[in-house]
C-alpha cells in the first residue's frame, strides 16, 4: 500500500463497513461484505483502468470518455435491476416472503453496478 493513497485507504474501508452494515447489520456476513466490498475498491485503484490524481487523495479515480461510457451503462444496468427487483418484491411478497424489499434491491443494484463496470473494464 502506497502512503499516498492513505486518505483513499481509509474512506473505502468506512463506506464499505456503512454498506455492509445497513445491509446485513452486525453479522459476520457483513464483515465478509466488507472486505470484498474494500477489496474491489483497491482493485479499481491499482488495475490501471483509470488514472490517478494524487491532488485528490479522497476521489484520485479520473475517467477517460471510455470510462464514462461505461460508467453510465453501468448505471443504466444498476437503476433498471434495482427497480424491477424491488416492483416485483412489492408487487408479489407472498412468492418471494422477503419483508425488506427496499434494502435488497439496493443490495443487488449496488452491486449490478460494480459487475457491470467490473466485466465492461476488463473487457479490452
Amino acid at each position: 500500500m502506497k502512503k499516498e493513497y492513505l486518505p483513499y485507504y481509509i474512506s473505502r474501508a468506512l463506506l464499505s463497513a456503512v454498506f455492509a452494515v445497513l445491509i446485513n447489520g452486525f453479522t459476520w456476513i457483513a464483515a465478509l461484505v466488507a472486505v470484498i466490498m474494500f477489496g474491489l475498491f483497491l482493485l479499481y485503484l491499482h488495475s490501471g483502468w483509470f488514472k490517478i490524481d494524487v491532488e485528490k487523495p479522497l476521489m484520485p479515480l479520473r475517467r477517460d470518455t471510455r470510462g464514462q461510457d461505461i460508467q453510465r451503462k453501468a448505471l443504466i444496468a444498476a437503476v433498471v435491476t434495482g427497480m424491477v427487483i424491488y416492483l416485483s418484491s412489492t408487487l408479489l411478497p407472498e412468492l418471494i416472503g422477503i419483508s425488506t424489499a427496499g434494502n435488497i434491491a439496493l443490495a443487488i443494484a449496488i452491486l449490478t453496478y460494480f459487475l457491470t463496470q467490473f466485466i465492461l473494464l476488463a473487457r479490452n
